[in-house]
């Protein structure tokens, strides 16, 4: 039967089907199977419609956008940023570009951003954090008491007064970053239908039910980050080293996390054996609207697991089942891995995925980051107020307080009440530096922020964007400028909150989403 014919109609059992062929159809037959094929014909129309508009919804493209501080938003292009002339924004609907002035400018978030080139940003040796909170990743070159001078992949080297460097952290291996985004569901697994979650404005909105995995091929030590909020109710898995990206499963391997209302439940997946539970653990509460920063290190040479919510360490969980470990000696396991065991089974290895499981409509996620990590404590810089040295961490867990004159020949030169003493750096972890004077609580009038690619985080003054450079004066180093493809997002204000809420929550009514 050809696409156009109508539906075939069967022959009455009292006559051959050929005596059917030869004679006409009744009339109110014949108009019947016409209607049905007009009401087929139309539900086949509309039907393809609706799945073109509903893929248009969903893979919309990337576009950057503009956010004021009154809560106006803007989608578009950056034509320039000058400090005379302020920020010149063209708008699709607008002939010429449109121009603001700084001061009402909240953020301009980009769809797009280049990764750093490599080699020259490959495994990092060190972290380095400043008093006003600019966070960098590179090589400490040279280090004495006026002055710290490093190199950087974004602009090479740079030198400032060692009054302004807050913390060094040495990384045993380096770093280096597996994913920064996102910059939309290419890559990612979706369920259980593809408009599950929809992409706009670099931020994931999930309906409920809905799936998002991903295979990265985890190391045993990673560091995740991202942002999650939610319009009104909150339940959240999050999975690490799972292996099922492609489906929620509850009796997959690998670890997972529920997120609900001010706590959050860790568990541990064993396959076919069942969940372990391994904690549960309270954290501040949740607000409807309100970004949270959620940050997961996990160590599986160790067995252990570090939550930080919005920078605050929560809660530390211990696996009895790390991969250094043999199942069969744990006293703890769960009776059917025990008899696994027993079998001569070999223990479940996690996967090196990860995945969200949203149950609820109104979840947004964004500022995800999942990055290598040296297992090596990082603890909070800013949680050290009452030195009156500087604080240096070694890689045994010890600590000492002192003077940390210079690093020269890849050693410390630490004078101490016994007396001055040379380290090797392979021995260091961490140095923070007494404070000079308590961190600037205020951002400076016209100061700018711009996020990196990296997640490298930058304070310019009299800033200038031009499409190929961002220049500007940095409180530390002085003159600099970089290539604008890295930068991810901009800041202006960051003493200041918007007065109306942000974004909106895609696929709701009325719900919005307020910046942190």
């Amino acid at each position: 039967m050809g696409r156009g014919d109508g539906p075939s109609i069967p022959a009455p059992v009292n006559q051959p089907a050929a005596s059917n062929l030869a004679q006409p159809a009744p009339a109110s037959l014949r108009a019947a199977a016409h209607g049905r094929q007009t009401s087929a014909g139309n539900c086949l129309w509309l039907g393809a419609l609706l799945l073109v508009l509903t893929l248009s919804a969903h893979a919309q493209p990337a576009v950057d956008v503009f956010q004021l501080l009154d809560g106006s938003t803007l989608h578009g292009s950056l034509t320039a940023i000058a400090p005379q002339k302020g920020i010149r924004w063209q708008h699709p609907a607008s002939a010429a570009p449109l121009e603001f002035l700084p001061r009402n400018a909240h953020q301009i978030r980009f769809a797009q951003a280049a990764p750093p080139p490599p080699p020259a940003s490959a495994h990092p040796s060190c972290r380095f954090r400043f008093t006003n909170g600019d966070e960098l990743t590179g090589h400490l070159l040279g280090l004495d008491a006026g002055h710290i001078e490093l190199e950087t992949w974004f602009a090479g080297k740079l030198r400032a007064p060692r009054t302004e460097v807050q913390s060094v952290a040495f990384l045993a291996r380096g770093i280096a970053t597996l994913y920064n985004g996102p910059d939309g569901l290419e890559g990612w697994n979706a369920g259980p239908t593809p408009t599950s979650w929809q992409f706009r404005d670099g931020v994931l909105s999930g309906g409920a039910n809905a799936f998002l995995g991903r295979d990265f091929k985890l190391p045993p030590q990673t560091r995740v980050e991202f942002e999650v909020a939610a319009a009104n109710a909150f339940n959240l898995y999050f999975s690490l080293y799972t292996d099922a990206v492609n489906r929620f499963n509850f009796a997959s391997s690998g670890y997972q996390f529920n997120f609900g209302l001010g706590y959050v439940n860790a568990m541990r997946g064993q396959g076919n054996f069942g969940m372990q539970h391994l904690g549960q653990a309270q954290f501040p509460g949740f607000v409807p609207g309100k970004k949270m920063h959620i940050e997961i290190r996990a160590d599986l040479n160790v067995g252990t697991l570090n939550l930080f919510v919005d920078g605050k360490h929560i809660q530390q969980w211990n696996d009895p089942n790390a991969l250094k470990n043999q199942p069969g000696l744990d006293p703890d396991l769960p009776s059917k891995v025990a008899e696994a065991v027993k079998a001569g089974r070999p223990a479940t290895v996690p996967g090196t995925g990860v995945s969200f499981f949203s149950l609820n409509n109104g979840v947004q996620i964004s500022g995800i980051k999942l990055s290598t990590w040296d297992g090596r404590p990082i603890e909070d810089d800013f949680s050290v107020t009452n030195l009156t040295g500087h604080l240096v961490r070694f890689a045994n867990q010890d600590r000492a307080e002192g003077q940390a004159e210079g690093i020269q020949d890849g050693k410390l030169t630490l004078n101490l009440p016994a007396g001055r003493l040379q380290i090797p750096l392979t021995r260091v972890t961490h140095i923070v530096f007494a404070p000079l004077r308590p961190p600037a609580t205020n951002p400076p009038p016209g100061e700018l922020h711009a996020r990196l690619s990296s997640g490298e985080t930058i304070a310019l003054r009299e800033a200038r964007w031009d499409g190929r450079q961002l220049a500007g004066a940095s409180p530390h180093f002085g003159a600099l400028q970089f290539d604008s493809r890295w930068v991810r997002h901009l800041r202006f204000n960051p003493g200041r909150e918007p007065a109306t809420p942000d974004l909106p929550f895609f696929g709701t009514e009325a719900q919005q989403l307020f910046e942190r």
